[in-house]
C-alpha cells in the first residue's frame, strides 16, 4: 500500500513585506515616543513654572510684610532696606545667580535654615531657586526687579482708585509697589524663552505714613 504524503504550504512572508513592517512599526514608535517627549516637556516645564511662582509669590509677600512693620524705607534697584526705631529690620537685594537675599542670605537659604520655622508645608520643604542645571541647562531666570512708591507713579494708574488720590500725598508716599519680572525658558539659551511671568505686591507702611503724618 502506498501512502502518499501531500506536502504543505507554509506561507511566509517576504522580503519586502518583511521591510516595509519594520518601517510602519518603526514609524510607529517615533511618533508615540516623540509625543511621549513632547508631554514630559510639557509636564516638567509646569512644574518649574511652579516652583518659580512659589519661590516668588514668598519672597514679595515676606518683603510686604517687612514693609508694614516698618517705619522707614530706603529703596533703589539694587536693593531695600526696612527700619523701625531707626535699625535696620531686614535688607533685601537682587540677585539673578541666587535669587532674593534677605540680610545677605539668599531667602530659601533663610527659610529652611531657620529654626524658628516650624512650618511643614511649602516654605519648609519645597522653596527653591535652582536657576540653573549643572550641564548648564536653565530653567528659568529672574530678570529685573522694580521698587518705587505711588509717588514715583503717573497719576493717570491711579486714577480709578479713590483711596490713592493723587492729592494724598502722604499716603502715596507711604505705599511701596514691588514689581519682579521672570522668565520661564527650559533650555539651554535665555533669550530663547518660553513665556515671560510677573509678579506684583502693593504693600503700605503705616509706620511710614504716621512718620511723615
Amino acid at each position: 500500500m502506498t501512502v502518499i504524503v501531500k506536502p504543505k504550504h507554509i506561507q511566509a512572508f517576504t522580503l519586502v513585506e518583511t521591510v516595509t513592517a519594520l518601517i510602519v512599526s518603526g514609524a510607529i514608535f517615533v511618533g508615540v515616543f516623540s509625543i511621549f517627549a513632547i508631554l514630559n516637556n510639557k509636564f516638567e516645564a509646569e512644574l518649574v513654572r511652579g516652583e518659580l511662582v512659589t519661590y516668588c509669590n514668598y519672597a514679595l509677600d515676606d518683603m510686604v510684610q517687612s514693609i508694614r512693620l516698618a517705619d522707614q524705607v530706603y529703596k533703589d534697584n539694587d536693593k531695600i532696606v526696612t527700619r523701625v526705631n531707626r535699625k535696620i529690620l531686614h535688607t533685601y537685594a537682587f540677585s539673578q545667580e541666587e535669587g532674593i537675599l534677605k540680610d545677605g542670605i539668599p531667602i530659601h537659604e533663610e527659610i529652611q535654615n531657620n529654626p524658628n520655622n516650624t512650618d511643614g508645608g511649602t516654605t519648609k520643604h519645597k522653596l527653591f531657586y535652582i536657576s540653573k542645571k549643572k550641564n548648564g541647562f536653565i530653567k528659568y531666570i529672574l530678570e529685573k526687579w522694580y521698587i518705587e512708591t505711588l509717588s514715583d507713579f503717573d497719576n493717570n494708574v491711579l486714577k480709578n482708585n479713590s483711596l490713592y488720590d493723587p492729592a494724598n500725598g502722604i499716603i502715596k508716599g507711604s505705599s511701596i509697589i514691588i514689581k519682579l519680572h521672570a522668565k520661564l525658558i527650559m533650555g539651554w539659551d535665555e533669550k530663547d524663552y518660553i513665556k515671560k511671568i510677573d509678579f506684583e505686591r502693593f504693600a503700605f507702611s503705616p509706620g511710614i505714613y504716621l512718620e511723615n503724618f
